[in-house]
Protein backbone atom coordinates (compact mmCIF):
# COMPACT_ATOMS: atom_id res chain seq x y z
CA UNK A 1 0.00 0.00 0.00
CA UNK A 2 1.17 3.43 -0.70
CA UNK A 3 2.07 5.94 1.78
CA UNK A 4 -1.17 7.80 2.53
CA UNK A 5 -1.67 11.06 4.04
CA UNK A 6 -4.93 11.70 6.37
CA UNK A 7 -5.71 14.87 8.68
CA UNK A 8 -6.85 12.43 11.54
CA UNK A 9 -5.88 8.84 12.07
CA UNK A 10 -7.28 6.73 14.80
CA UNK A 11 -5.34 4.03 16.08
CA UNK A 12 -7.83 1.47 17.55
CA UNK A 13 -10.91 0.10 16.71
CA UNK A 14 -13.07 -0.93 19.60
CA UNK A 15 -15.68 0.29 21.13
CA UNK A 16 -13.98 3.54 21.68
CA UNK A 17 -11.86 4.26 18.91
CA UNK A 18 -14.74 3.15 16.80
CA UNK A 19 -16.61 5.73 18.30
CA UNK A 20 -14.04 8.34 17.42
CA UNK A 21 -13.65 7.63 13.81
CA UNK A 22 -17.65 7.83 13.54
CA UNK A 23 -17.39 11.27 15.16
CA UNK A 24 -14.37 12.61 13.21
CA UNK A 25 -16.00 11.57 10.08
CA UNK A 26 -19.38 13.59 11.22
CA UNK A 27 -17.68 16.22 12.22
CA UNK A 28 -16.68 17.11 8.48
CA UNK A 29 -13.13 18.03 9.34
CA UNK A 30 -11.03 16.23 6.28
CA UNK A 31 -9.71 12.99 5.96
CA UNK A 32 -10.24 10.00 8.79
CA UNK A 33 -9.02 6.79 8.89
CA UNK A 34 -9.78 4.20 11.35
CA UNK A 35 -7.01 1.81 12.04
CA UNK A 36 -6.92 -1.91 13.74
CA UNK A 37 -7.64 -5.79 13.23
CA UNK A 38 -10.32 -7.09 13.26
CA UNK A 39 -11.34 -9.90 16.07
CA UNK A 40 -9.34 -12.78 15.48
CA UNK A 41 -10.53 -16.50 14.02
CA UNK A 42 -8.55 -18.65 16.31
CA UNK A 43 -7.12 -16.93 19.68
CA UNK A 44 -4.59 -19.77 20.59
CA UNK A 45 -2.42 -18.98 17.33
CA UNK A 46 -2.99 -15.19 17.14
CA UNK A 47 0.11 -13.32 16.99
CA UNK A 48 -1.59 -9.81 17.52
CA UNK A 49 -3.22 -7.62 19.94
CA UNK A 50 -6.43 -8.44 21.33
CA UNK A 51 -9.79 -5.98 22.41
CA UNK A 52 -12.19 -7.15 25.03
CA UNK A 53 -15.44 -6.22 23.03
CA UNK A 54 -15.59 -9.94 21.78
CA UNK A 55 -18.38 -10.45 23.44
CA UNK A 56 -22.18 -9.79 22.91
CA UNK A 57 -23.56 -8.48 26.04
CA UNK A 58 -22.69 -6.08 28.14
CA UNK A 59 -24.95 -3.77 30.50
CA UNK A 60 -25.69 -0.03 30.29
CA UNK A 61 -26.84 2.42 32.56
CA UNK A 62 -26.79 6.06 33.70
CA UNK A 63 -26.80 5.24 37.74
CA UNK A 64 -23.57 5.63 38.74
CA UNK A 65 -22.37 6.93 42.06
CA UNK A 66 -19.69 9.19 39.93
CA UNK A 67 -21.20 11.79 38.07
CA UNK A 68 -18.64 12.09 35.17
CA UNK A 69 -19.52 8.59 34.11
CA UNK A 70 -23.10 9.11 34.91
CA UNK A 71 -23.08 11.87 32.35
CA UNK A 72 -20.73 9.85 29.57
CA UNK A 73 -23.39 7.32 29.52
CA UNK A 74 -26.19 9.39 29.19
CA UNK A 75 -24.54 10.73 26.16
CA UNK A 76 -24.24 7.67 24.83
CA UNK A 77 -27.43 6.54 25.57
CA UNK A 78 -28.85 9.00 23.53
CA UNK A 79 -26.93 8.36 20.95
CA UNK A 80 -27.68 4.45 20.37
CA UNK A 81 -30.99 5.13 17.66
CA UNK A 82 -28.90 7.48 16.18
CA UNK A 83 -26.30 5.03 15.80
CA UNK A 84 -28.81 2.45 14.52
CA UNK A 85 -30.49 4.29 12.17
CA UNK A 86 -27.27 5.13 10.60
CA UNK A 87 -26.30 1.88 10.55
CA UNK A 88 -28.85 -0.40 10.15
CA UNK A 89 -27.55 -2.44 13.12
CA UNK A 90 -29.41 -2.75 15.97
CA UNK A 91 -27.04 -3.79 19.16
CA UNK A 92 -29.37 -2.22 21.82
CA UNK A 93 -31.76 -3.73 24.64
CA UNK A 94 -33.52 -1.31 26.71
CA UNK A 95 -34.75 -4.32 29.28
CA UNK A 96 -33.67 -2.04 32.38
CA UNK A 97 -31.23 -2.19 35.06
CA UNK A 98 -30.79 -2.79 38.44
CA UNK A 99 -28.22 -2.28 41.08
CA UNK A 100 -28.51 -4.26 44.50
CA UNK A 101 -26.02 -3.43 47.38
CA UNK A 102 -26.12 -3.13 50.89
CA UNK A 103 -23.57 -0.44 51.52
CA UNK A 104 -25.73 2.84 52.70
CA UNK A 105 -22.58 5.38 51.50
CA UNK A 106 -22.72 4.06 47.79
CA UNK A 107 -26.65 4.19 48.03
CA UNK A 108 -26.25 7.94 48.70
CA UNK A 109 -23.95 8.62 46.45
CA UNK A 110 -26.04 7.18 43.58
CA UNK A 111 -28.95 8.88 44.92
CA UNK A 112 -27.03 12.07 44.47
CA UNK A 113 -25.81 11.54 41.55
CA UNK A 114 -29.59 10.77 40.19
CA UNK A 115 -31.38 13.44 42.00
CA UNK A 116 -28.46 15.63 40.28
CA UNK A 117 -28.60 14.68 36.51
CA UNK A 118 -32.41 13.63 37.21
CA UNK A 119 -31.82 10.19 36.14
CA UNK A 120 -35.74 8.12 36.77
CA UNK A 121 -35.03 5.39 40.02
CA UNK A 122 -37.10 3.59 42.13
CA UNK A 123 -35.48 2.16 45.38
CA UNK A 124 -37.36 -1.43 47.24
CA UNK A 125 -35.94 -3.10 49.74
CA UNK A 126 -35.83 -6.54 50.37
CA UNK A 127 -39.88 -7.23 50.77
CA UNK A 128 -41.06 -4.88 47.74
CA UNK A 129 -37.92 -6.42 45.56
CA UNK A 130 -39.53 -9.64 46.33
CA UNK A 131 -42.69 -9.05 45.41
CA UNK A 132 -41.75 -7.49 42.01
CA UNK A 133 -38.87 -9.60 40.98
CA UNK A 134 -39.96 -12.80 42.65
CA UNK A 135 -37.77 -15.29 40.85
CA UNK A 136 -34.52 -13.04 41.25
CA UNK A 137 -32.98 -14.09 44.61
CA UNK A 138 -30.71 -12.12 46.67
CA UNK A 139 -29.81 -11.83 50.65
CA UNK A 140 -32.13 -9.86 52.82
CA UNK A 141 -31.29 -6.71 54.14
CA UNK A 142 -30.17 -5.53 50.54
CA UNK A 143 -31.42 -2.06 48.88
CA UNK A 144 -32.21 -2.37 45.13
CA UNK A 145 -32.25 0.69 43.42
CA UNK A 146 -33.70 0.09 39.26
CA UNK A 147 -33.20 2.04 36.28
CA UNK A 148 -36.06 1.97 33.28
CA UNK A 149 -35.42 1.52 29.61
CA UNK A 150 -33.22 2.82 27.84
CA UNK A 151 -30.81 1.16 31.11
CA UNK A 152 -30.69 -2.41 30.06
CA UNK A 153 -27.73 -4.05 27.26
CA UNK A 154 -25.71 -3.71 24.53
CA UNK A 155 -24.20 -6.07 21.83
CA UNK A 156 -20.69 -4.39 22.10
CA UNK A 157 -19.40 -6.66 19.20
CA UNK A 158 -22.65 -5.09 17.22
CA UNK A 159 -22.01 -1.69 18.84
CA UNK A 160 -18.20 -1.75 16.86
CA UNK A 161 -19.57 -2.51 13.80
CA UNK A 162 -22.25 -0.58 13.47
CA UNK A 163 -20.14 2.51 14.51
CA UNK A 164 -17.52 1.97 11.26
CA UNK A 165 -20.57 1.28 9.23
CA UNK A 166 -21.51 4.28 9.93
CA UNK A 167 -18.30 6.10 9.79
CA UNK A 168 -17.99 4.73 6.78
CA UNK A 169 -21.21 6.24 5.30
CA UNK A 170 -19.99 9.59 6.26
CA UNK A 171 -16.93 9.32 4.83
CA UNK A 172 -14.17 7.80 6.75
CA UNK A 173 -11.42 5.07 5.73
CA UNK A 174 -11.08 2.14 7.62
CA UNK A 175 -7.99 -0.06 7.72
CA UNK A 176 -7.91 -3.65 8.89
CA UNK A 177 -4.40 -3.93 10.34
CA UNK A 178 -2.31 -3.49 13.20
CA UNK A 179 -0.38 -0.09 14.47
CA UNK A 180 3.10 -1.33 15.56
CA UNK A 181 4.65 1.90 15.91
CA UNK A 182 4.24 5.99 15.79
CA UNK A 183 7.16 8.14 15.00
CA UNK A 184 6.65 11.65 14.06
CA UNK A 185 8.84 12.46 10.96
CA UNK A 186 8.67 15.97 9.15
CA UNK A 187 5.79 17.24 11.47
CA UNK A 188 3.73 14.76 10.57
CA UNK A 189 3.02 10.80 12.24
CA UNK A 190 3.85 8.29 10.12
CA UNK A 191 2.38 4.90 11.54
CA UNK A 192 4.18 1.58 10.48
CA UNK A 193 1.73 -1.50 10.01
CA UNK A 194 2.34 -4.48 10.35
CA UNK A 195 1.23 -6.01 6.87
CA UNK A 196 2.21 -3.14 5.20
CA UNK A 197 5.78 -1.69 3.75
CA UNK A 198 4.40 1.64 3.77
CA UNK A 199 3.15 3.75 6.81
CA UNK A 200 -0.10 5.67 7.12
CA UNK A 201 0.68 9.06 7.69
CA UNK A 202 -1.20 11.43 9.13
CA UNK A 203 -1.19 15.06 10.52
CA UNK A 204 -3.27 14.14 14.20
CA UNK A 205 -3.82 11.00 15.47
CA UNK A 206 -5.76 9.04 18.34
CA UNK A 207 -4.86 6.38 20.60
CA UNK A 208 -7.38 4.36 21.43
CA UNK A 209 -5.89 1.00 22.03
CA UNK A 210 -6.90 -0.33 25.31
CA UNK A 211 -4.61 -2.37 26.91
CA UNK A 212 -1.88 -1.64 24.18
CA UNK A 213 -2.42 2.29 24.35
CA UNK A 214 0.97 2.52 26.53
CA UNK A 215 2.66 0.26 24.38
CA UNK A 216 2.27 3.06 21.26
CA UNK A 217 2.59 6.30 22.91
CA UNK A 218 5.96 7.22 21.94
CA UNK A 219 8.21 9.00 25.09
CA UNK A 220 5.37 9.03 27.33
CA UNK A 221 3.80 6.24 29.52
CA UNK A 222 1.00 7.03 31.07
CA UNK A 223 -0.05 5.45 34.71
CA UNK A 224 -2.52 2.45 33.66
CA UNK A 225 -2.52 -0.69 34.71
CA UNK A 226 -4.10 -3.94 32.88
CA UNK A 227 -5.77 -6.33 34.84
CA UNK A 228 -7.17 -9.54 34.16
CA UNK A 229 -10.95 -10.95 34.71
CA UNK A 230 -13.14 -13.42 33.05
CA UNK A 231 -16.85 -13.54 32.29
CA UNK A 232 -18.66 -16.58 32.27
CA UNK A 233 -21.58 -17.87 30.41
CA UNK A 234 -24.62 -20.04 31.51
CA UNK A 235 -26.28 -21.81 28.00
CA UNK A 236 -30.08 -22.17 29.25
CA UNK A 237 -32.34 -23.20 26.44
CA UNK A 238 -34.25 -20.71 23.85
CA UNK A 239 -37.58 -21.49 25.69
CA UNK A 240 -35.82 -20.30 29.00
CA UNK A 241 -34.44 -17.07 27.05
CA UNK A 242 -37.63 -15.91 25.69
CA UNK A 243 -39.59 -16.35 28.73
CA UNK A 244 -37.13 -14.90 31.59
CA UNK A 245 -37.83 -11.60 32.36
CA UNK A 246 -35.05 -9.98 33.58
CA UNK A 247 -33.16 -7.04 33.34
CA UNK A 248 -29.55 -6.48 33.95
CA UNK A 249 -28.16 -6.14 37.28
CA UNK A 250 -24.90 -5.41 39.10
CA UNK A 251 -24.51 -6.95 42.53
CA UNK A 252 -22.35 -5.68 45.16
CA UNK A 253 -22.28 -9.32 47.32
CA UNK A 254 -20.18 -10.31 50.47
CA UNK A 255 -18.26 -12.47 48.83
CA UNK A 256 -13.97 -13.64 49.39
CA UNK A 257 -13.41 -14.08 46.15
CA UNK A 258 -15.68 -11.24 43.92
CA UNK A 259 -15.61 -8.15 45.43
CA UNK A 260 -18.68 -7.16 42.63
CA UNK A 261 -20.93 -8.81 39.83
CA UNK A 262 -22.72 -8.04 36.97
CA UNK A 263 -25.04 -9.90 34.83
CA UNK A 264 -27.14 -9.11 31.05
CA UNK A 265 -30.11 -11.10 30.85
CA UNK A 266 -30.26 -13.99 27.93
CA UNK A 267 -28.49 -13.15 24.94
CA UNK A 268 -28.19 -15.04 21.77
CA UNK A 269 -24.59 -15.63 20.80
CA UNK A 270 -22.72 -16.02 17.12
CA UNK A 271 -23.53 -19.74 17.94
CA UNK A 272 -26.54 -19.38 18.11
CA UNK A 273 -26.91 -20.61 21.40
CA UNK A 274 -28.64 -18.66 24.74
CA UNK A 275 -26.44 -17.46 27.45
CA UNK A 276 -26.89 -15.32 30.72
CA UNK A 277 -23.90 -13.86 30.76
CA UNK A 278 -21.92 -12.80 34.37
CA UNK A 279 -19.09 -11.00 34.82
CA UNK A 280 -16.70 -10.02 38.04
CA UNK A 281 -13.81 -8.76 39.56
CA UNK A 282 -11.83 -10.69 41.09
CA UNK A 283 -10.54 -9.48 45.04
CA UNK A 284 -6.74 -8.45 44.49
CA UNK A 285 -6.65 -9.25 41.02
CA UNK A 286 -3.04 -8.77 40.25
CA UNK A 287 -2.08 -6.86 37.03
CA UNK A 288 -0.41 -7.86 33.98
CA UNK A 289 3.11 -7.36 33.88
CA UNK A 290 3.93 -7.35 30.08
CA UNK A 291 2.69 -7.94 26.62
CA UNK A 292 3.82 -11.87 26.95
CA UNK A 293 1.31 -11.83 29.85
CA UNK A 294 -1.38 -10.44 28.50
CA UNK A 295 -1.22 -12.67 25.48
CA UNK A 296 -0.81 -15.77 28.25
CA UNK A 297 -3.87 -15.02 29.63
CA UNK A 298 -6.15 -14.04 26.46
CA UNK A 299 -4.83 -17.29 25.18
CA UNK A 300 -5.20 -19.37 27.65
CA UNK A 301 -7.75 -21.32 30.05
CA UNK A 302 -6.90 -19.47 33.71
CA UNK A 303 -10.43 -17.80 32.93
CA UNK A 304 -12.24 -21.38 33.71
CA UNK A 305 -11.02 -21.00 36.89
CA UNK A 306 -13.20 -18.53 37.67
CA UNK A 307 -16.06 -20.81 36.74
CA UNK A 308 -17.08 -22.28 39.83
CA UNK A 309 -17.66 -18.95 42.03
CA UNK A 310 -19.27 -16.95 39.52
CA UNK A 311 -21.68 -19.99 38.80
CA UNK A 312 -22.40 -20.21 42.31
CA UNK A 313 -23.22 -16.45 42.24
CA UNK A 314 -25.75 -16.72 39.14
CA UNK A 315 -27.16 -20.05 40.75
CA UNK A 316 -28.11 -18.43 43.82
CA UNK A 317 -29.58 -15.30 42.36
CA UNK A 318 -31.30 -17.30 39.30
CA UNK A 319 -32.39 -20.68 41.71
CA UNK A 320 -35.56 -21.54 39.39
CA UNK A 321 -33.44 -21.66 36.06
CA UNK A 322 -32.16 -24.69 34.75
CA UNK A 323 -28.68 -24.29 32.77
CA UNK A 324 -27.26 -26.11 30.25
CA UNK A 325 -23.61 -25.73 30.51
CA UNK A 326 -20.96 -23.34 31.53
CA UNK A 327 -17.81 -21.92 29.72
CA UNK A 328 -15.76 -19.03 30.62
CA UNK A 329 -13.27 -16.22 28.61
CA UNK A 330 -10.78 -13.95 29.27
CA UNK A 331 -11.26 -9.86 29.00
CA UNK A 332 -8.99 -7.68 30.10
CA UNK A 333 -9.36 -4.29 32.16
CA UNK A 334 -7.31 -0.95 31.53
CA UNK A 335 -7.38 0.80 35.50
CA UNK A 336 -6.45 4.08 36.03
CA UNK A 337 -6.48 5.32 39.84
CA UNK A 338 -9.08 7.78 38.95
CA UNK A 339 -11.47 5.63 37.43
CA UNK A 340 -11.71 7.44 34.98
CA UNK A 341 -10.29 7.37 31.43
CA UNK A 342 -7.84 9.25 29.90
CA UNK A 343 -9.05 11.86 27.25
CA UNK A 344 -6.06 13.79 26.78
CA UNK A 345 -3.54 15.43 23.99
CA UNK A 346 -0.33 13.66 25.14
CA UNK A 347 1.66 15.42 22.68
CA UNK A 348 1.23 18.00 20.06
CA UNK A 349 -1.72 16.62 17.46
CA UNK A 350 -1.20 13.26 19.66
CA UNK A 351 -4.63 12.12 21.89
CA UNK A 352 -4.89 9.55 24.18
CA UNK A 353 -7.82 7.82 25.00
CA UNK A 354 -7.86 4.39 26.92
CA UNK A 355 -7.99 3.17 31.13
CA UNK A 356 -11.96 2.37 30.30
CA UNK A 357 -11.67 0.55 34.48
CA UNK A 358 -14.06 -2.18 33.28
CA UNK A 359 -17.23 0.95 33.21
CA UNK A 360 -16.51 1.98 29.49
CA UNK A 361 -18.69 -0.08 27.20
CA UNK A 362 -21.90 1.56 27.73
CA UNK A 363 -20.49 5.28 27.58
CA UNK A 364 -17.95 4.27 24.59
CA UNK A 365 -19.25 6.65 21.99
CA UNK A 366 -19.08 9.16 24.45
CA UNK A 367 -16.03 8.88 25.16
CA UNK A 368 -14.95 8.69 21.60
CA UNK A 369 -17.04 11.78 20.86
CA UNK A 370 -14.88 13.85 23.54
CA UNK A 371 -11.18 12.58 21.81
CA UNK A 372 -12.55 13.36 18.74
CA UNK A 373 -13.21 16.71 19.36
CA UNK A 374 -10.49 17.22 21.48
CA UNK A 375 -8.29 16.16 18.50
CA UNK A 376 -9.67 18.07 16.20
CA UNK A 377 -10.15 21.50 18.28
CA UNK A 378 -6.59 21.18 19.85
CA UNK A 379 -8.15 22.12 23.29
CA UNK A 380 -10.58 20.61 25.67
CA UNK A 381 -13.92 22.52 24.87
CA UNK A 382 -16.46 20.38 26.65
CA UNK A 383 -18.35 22.69 29.34
CA UNK A 384 -20.38 20.01 31.20
CA UNK A 385 -17.13 17.74 32.21
CA UNK A 386 -13.53 19.08 34.14
CA UNK A 387 -10.87 18.13 31.83
CA UNK A 388 -8.82 17.80 34.81
CA UNK A 389 -10.67 14.41 35.76
CA UNK A 390 -9.74 13.15 32.55
CA UNK A 391 -6.04 14.21 32.35
CA UNK A 392 -3.29 12.08 31.70
CA UNK A 393 -1.16 10.72 34.22
CA UNK A 394 2.17 9.94 33.75
CA UNK A 395 4.38 7.69 35.84
CA UNK A 396 3.50 4.39 37.33
CA UNK A 397 -0.25 3.52 38.53
CA UNK A 398 -1.81 3.24 42.32
CA UNK A 399 -4.04 0.89 42.78
CA UNK A 400 -7.49 3.02 44.24
CA UNK A 401 -8.74 2.79 47.67
CA UNK A 402 -12.43 1.49 48.22
CA UNK A 403 -14.81 0.31 45.88
CA UNK A 404 -15.21 1.41 42.57
CA UNK A 405 -18.78 1.35 43.07
CA UNK A 406 -19.21 3.46 46.12
CA UNK A 407 -16.99 6.59 45.19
Amino acid sequence: MATQGFDLAIVGLGLIGSGATRHAAIAGVGSVVGIGPSEPVDWATHDGPFASHYDSGRITRRLDAKREWAVLAARAIDQYPIIEAASGIRFHDPCGLMFVRNDEAGIANQRAVADQLDIPITIEGSEQRRASLPHLHFPDGYTTLHEPAPAGAVDPRKLVAAQLSAARNAGAATVDDVVEQIETIDNAFHLTLRSSAEPIVASKVIVAAGAYGNSLLPSTHLAAAVRPEAIVKGEVSEETARSLEMPSFIYLLDNDLLDDVYVVPPTKYPDGKWYIKIGGSRAGAAAVADANDLSGWMQGNTAEEQIDAMRDVLTSVLADVEFISWSAKPCLITDTTSDLPFVDMVAPGLTAVFGGNGHAAKSSDALGALAATLAIEGRWTDAELDASAFAAVHGTYQPPTGSRHGN
